[in-house]
């Protein structure tokens, strides 16, 4: 069972692309701009819009397309699941039925309220994981730092809240090759996880949770033991050995971004939502 090779949340791919180089902070804004746009987008034409930018800035990233996709596959049951739910126990009034049976019906609303939200699910991921491909952990850190300095102000410790956020996404990438370790060592024992029904399969992942919780909390506090010997305190008074600075190639992404918004938007508000 191989389940690393299909995390790429929080995974940097070193390259020398036009994207790569962009300050960290101008892809920051520019994925939370994508996200949020996707979050009020409700037609397929916004969606189909989307997923053109998507693929166009994946290529001009050099990042195998292939490979940023690949963290999807362990969503797809999930996804699946919730795609059936809303598909049957989604309600609205005055739409087509598709299919009736007992409590369950298959309504048109239902398949639209469905695939919207798998399709925003999707986009979300991909918008973050794409993030974290192209823009190192360093990086990643001093432009949320940067853009959260404000916060300061109202007494919110961004450094602080920062260095959580990077420590919490490292530890996606831990937790997935503990949780392969511990699995592997179950299966040399004779468990049979492919075995049984669900229920049956669902008791022998039970066992599994628990070393992993286990090393998880022991990580964490050799992290804490290892902060405290070496004097941490924080963001306050501290210095970054690299200064950020935004150059023409930003300019010119903000560019791309404000057509691509411009052009999102309109389609927003012109076409009719599909619910």
């Amino acid at each position: 069972m191989e389940l690393t090779k299909n995390i790429t949340l929080g995974v940097y791919l070193p390259g020398k692309s036009s994207i790569h180089n962009l300050d960290p902070r101008t892809k920051i804004i520019t994925a939370t701009i994508m996200i949020v746009l996707l979050l009020i987008s409700r037609s397929y034409a916004a969606f189909a819009l989307s997923a053109l930018f998507t693929g166009f800035l994946i290529t001009l990233s050099g990042v195998p397309a292939g490979y940023a996709m690949r963290g999807l596959k362990p969503m797809l049951p999930v996804l699946a699941i919730m795609w059936v739910f809303q598909l049957f126990l989604f309600k609205a009034p005055d739409t087509t039925v598709y299919f009736h049976w007992w409590i369950f019906e298959a309504t048109a609303a239902g398949l639209h309220m469905g695939n919207l939200i798998i399709l925003r699910v999707l986009f979300l991921f991909t918008v973050t994981t794409f993030l974290t491909l192209t823009t190192s952990v360093v990086s990643l850190t001093d432009g949320l730092e940067n853009l959260l300095k404000p916060l300061r102000a109202i007494g919110i410790p961004s450094q602080e809240l920062v260095m959580t956020l990077v420590i919490a996404l490292r530890f996606v990438l831990i937790l997935a090759e503990e949780l392969e370790k511990i699995i592997k060592a179950q299966m040399a024992r004779g468990v049979a996880f492919d075995r049984g029904n669900f229920i049956q399969k669902t008791r022998k992942i039970f066992p599994v949770f628990l070393p992993l919780f286990i090393g998880a909390f022991k990580r964490a506090e050799e992290l804490i033991v290892a902060m405290d010997a070496r004097s941490y305190t924080g963001g306050k008074g501290r210095t970054k050995m690299k200064t950020l600075h935004m150059g023409r190639v930003d300019l010119g992404a903000a560019a791309v971004m404000i057509v691509y918004g411009g052009m999102l938007i309109y389609i927003i508000i012109s076409t009719e939502p599909m619910i």
